[in-house]
């Protein structure tokens, strides 16, 4: 990993696949109108859940995301991804957004990307996928992004005794 205060040069943009990313940066919109579109076939529930505001912010945000991908792309390297995964979830947790969304909108850019990608490129913007699920993985624990478990909420809650505004 390149860092400037430890002396490394910075990535070379050549080193990976640089004409899958300038694709990528070319068709962008295109791209994030697809990957929008695919994760809410994946998902119906999530026009019921957000309204028009927040879905153009997520069309929004595609942008960044492909940028991100891009680079990734153009380096040979899934440190883009990650670190922008990582960076993503407080953004997405202050908006209300579960790390499941998250994910399902990630997931969009798949078959988005591969309209757009030869097989090759597609393969390799697969794998910066899953790198990207794979830190999403850890954030799936936290509490409001799942239901948790019924029977310790009845024992914390004192025996379901006292309702939500005491406890």
């Amino acid at each position: 990993m390149s860092h400037p205060a430890l002396g490394l040069p910075p990535d070379d943009p050549t080193a990976g696949r640089p004409e899958a990313a300038a694709r990528l940066r070319r068709q962008r919109s295109t791209v994030a109108a697809v990957a929008l579109k695919s994760a809410l076939e994946a998902d119906p529930t999530l026009v019921l859940r957000y309204d028009e505001i927040v879905m153009r912010t997520l069309l929004r945000d595609y942008d960044r995301h492909i940028e991100q991908f891009a680079l990734a792309l153009e380096t040979g390297g899934s440190r883009y991804v990650t670190e922008w995964a990582e960076w993503i979830v407080p953004i997405y947790r202050r908006r209300r957004i579960p790390a499941r969304d998250q994910q399902t909108l990630i997931g969009g850019l798949r078959p988005a990307a591969a309209a757009v990608l030869p097989p090759d490129d597609a393969a390799a913007f697969g794998e910066l996928v899953e790198a990207w699920f794979k830190h999403l993985r850890l954030y799936k624990r936290l509490p409001g992004d799942h239901k948790g478990n019924p029977v310790a909420r009845f024992i914390y809650k004192g025996a379901g005794i006292l309702d939500d505004s005491v406890i």
